[in-house]
């Protein structure tokens, strides 16, 4: 690549500019991409994610505890959104639950005041 100066730089960034265009349209020839699509999984996938059994897919499907897209008989579950669910299981700590509590506490002794 030859060396950029402040004289040159208006072509260089045209030639960018071109660049991309180029790669853009050779993108969208190609289709969606595999990460904007999203990744549908059978059951005995979703199971092998998660590190549980068929049974208890089948069953927390049954119990509506776990995002599902069903088609006909077929389960369909999304990568992403089980990735979501997981996320949302945590547990707080001990010392999460005490501030909480605290502040609680704090919140309900303001309110007690207004009130009386």
């Amino acid at each position: 690549m030859d060396r950029i100066t402040f004289e040159n730089l208006p072509a260089v960034v045209g030639e960018i500019r071109d660049r991309l265009t180029q790669i853009e349209k050779h993108l969208e020839s190609l289709g969606p991409s595999e990460s904007s699509a999203k990744h549908l999984m059978t059951i005995s996938e979703a199971a092998s994610f998660l590190s549980l059994s068929t049974s208890t897919i089948y069953s927390k499907v049954c119990r509506m505890e776990i995002p599902v897209h069903k088609k006909g008989k077929r389960l369909y579950f999304e990568k992403d959104e089980l990735y979501a669910w997981i996320k949302n299981g945590r547990r707080k700590t001990a010392e999460e639950l005490h501030q909480a509590a605290d502040e609680y506490l704090k919140n309900a002794g303001k309110r007690l005041r207004r009130v009386s």
